[in-house]
């Protein structure tokens, strides 16, 4: 069993808008990014900061535990810490603004054998990261100044190649956000 986290904690301050909740196909990117991991955990874990009670509101009546992170002027670090402090199991972390990951993704993260693993596609490293139930209390410790690339980097973590370069999109810009709801209203 693993569990999902859901980084949702951020202040979207190059968006210049709450991006979790910009649509795409009629469903906030939030909802898209729960609808992709949702089927390969047993329980999401929604961690939110600023806008704590539109996402909720948005996501109503889904089978989520939302987590509010009041720190979350810290860092994105305190969200990790916050939603993993929620788990129970090894568990998946995925930003919320990382919706369109594919199935095989989450499978080829979940065959593989690594304590920490990390989906790369051709030579970019992207999200959902895969870690082990066994490192919770050492990410539980970091200072909040750190993040999520130096637990990793510190790690022999597992490298699963992919046919998916849904893994390395964010969308930070506002043109980031037009280009994949030109890709994906498209299809």
């Amino acid at each position: 069993m693993v569990d999902g986290i859901i980084l949702a904690g951020g202040k979207s301050t190059r968006m210049k808008t709450n991006k979790m909740l910009l649509t795409i196909n009629e469903h906030p990117i939030i909802w898209h990014t729960l609808k992709s991991i949702e089927p390969f955990v047993s329980k999401v874990i929604i961690v939110t900061g600023l806008y704590d009670k539109e996402i909720r509101e948005a996501l109503k009546g889904e089978n989520v535990t939302f987590v509010h992170n009041l720190d979350y002027e810290k860092g994105m670090f305190s969200s990790v810490q916050k939603g993993i402090g929620e788990t129970t199991n090894d568990f998946f972390i995925i930003p919320g603004d990382c919706p369109f990951v594919k199935p095989d993704t989450f499978k080829a993260l979940l065959a593989g054998k690594g304590e920490v693993r990390v989906p790369r596609y051709l030579s970019e490293d992207g999200h959902p990261i895969y870690i082990s139930k066994k490192y919770k209390n050492e990410i539980l410790s970091m200072p909040l100044d750190s993040n999520l690339k130096i637990f990793r980097d510190s790690k022999n973590y597992e490298i699963i190649n992919v046919e998916d370069k849904n893994i390395v999109i964010n969308l930070n810009e506002f043109l980031d956000y037009q280009n994949i709801k030109i890709t994906e209203e498209g299809r």
